[in-house]
C-alpha cells in the first residue's frame, strides 16, 4: 500500500497558508473564521492542461522542499502527469515512490492532496506520473486576505508629482504603501505603477487609488517616513483579473 500524508497534514499545510494571508499567525478558531473547509473531488476542481502545481516532499521529519511543475495531461481515477521538476535549469532527480503533498490555488480556494510518483519517464521528454488522490482538501480564502510583498511602486498624485515608494502588503481592494515623503493626503487620488511576476510571468500594472489614511513619522523599510493605505478604485476588468491571479499566488507560495 502506497503511504499516504496524514489527512490532519494536509489541514495544516493549508491553514498555514490561509494564516499567512491574514499577515500573522492565527489560532485555530480565528482560521475557521477566516477560511472554511471543503472535501472535494479532484475532477470537480476543473484543473486545465499547463495549470501550476506545487509539491512539496514529504520527509520522516515533516514536509520538505517545494518544486512547482506544470500539469501535462491526467486520466480521472488513474493518474497525473506532470513536468519534472527542474533548478537552476537542471532536471532534478525523481524517484519512484517518492511522497508528495500536491497544491494549487482555483477560484478563492486552496487545495491540497497527497500523491506518490509510480512512473518517472524522459521520453520524450522528463515527466512523472502521480497517483490520483482519493480526496482534496480545500480551504476557501477569506474575503479581503492580504499578501505579504515587497514591490518597488512609482506614484502620482493628482498635481502630477511623481515619488517612488514600497507597497509592503497588497490585497485584491488595496494597499499598504510605504513611502519617504507624503504621496497625498487622506481622499487625495494617485496613480500607481508596478511589476510583479506570477509563474515567471511579468505582469505590469497601472492602478488608481484614493489615500485612505496616512501615519506620518513612522518606522518603514530603510528608515522613518510615511504608511499609507491605498484603496484601489476604477479597476478595469483585466487589471483585477491579474492583481486577484498575483494576490491568490503569493498567499499560495507563503507557508509558516
Amino acid at each position: 500500500m502506497l503511504a499516504r500524508p496524514r489527512r490532519s497534514a494536509l489541514t495544516d499545510i493549508l491553514a498555514a497558508t490561509m494564516a499567512q494571508a491574514n499577515g500573522n499567525a492565527q489560532s485555530p478558531s480565528d482560521e475557521a473564521e477566516s477560511a472554511r473547509e471543503e472535501d472535494r473531488a479532484l475532477e470537480d476542481i476543473k484543473l486545465a492542461i499547463g495549470d501550476a502545481l506545487h509539491l512539496q516532499s514529504q520527509t520522516e521529519g515533516g514536509a520538505g522542499t517545494r518544486y512547482t511543475v506544470k500539469l501535462i495531461g491526467y486520466l480521472r481515477g488513474k493518474g497525473l502527469i506532470v513536468t519534472t521538476p527542474t533548478q537552476d535549469g537542471k532536471f532534478l532527480l525523481m524517484r519512484e515512490g517518492q511522497n508528495f503533498v500536491v497544491r494549487l490555488f482555483s477560484g478563492k480556494s486552496a487545495y491540497a492532496f497527497p500523491a506518490t510518483v509510480f512512473k518517472v519517464a524522459n521520453v520524450p521528454y522528463p515527466h512523472l506520473h502521480l497517483t490520483w488522490p482519493g480526496h482534496v482538501k480545500g480551504l476557501v480564502v477569506r474575503s479581503g486576505a492580504r499578501a505579504r510583498v515587497n514591490l518597488i511602486t512609482a506614484v502620482t498624485d493628482v498635481r502630477g508629482n511623481a515619488r517612488s515608494g514600497l507597497i509592503d502588503n497588497l490585497s485584491t481592494g488595496g494597499c499598504s504603501l510605504a513611502s519617504k515623503e507624503l504621496v497625498g493626503r487622506s481622499e487625495d487620488r494617485i496613480h500607481m505603477t508596478f511589476r510583479a511576476n506570477v509563474n515567471e510571468i511579468e505582469q505590469y500594472f497601472q492602478l488608481d487609488g484614493v489615500v485612505r489614511s496616512v501615519q506620518r513619522d513612522v518606522e518603514i523599510p530603510g528608515g522613518t517616513g510615511n504608511q499609507h493605505g491605498i484603496q484601489f478604485v476604477d479597476m478595469p476588468p483585466q487589471d483585477q483579473l491579474a492583481l486577484t491571479a498575483y494576490v491568490y499566488h503569493v498567499l499560495f507560495e507563503e507557508t509558516a
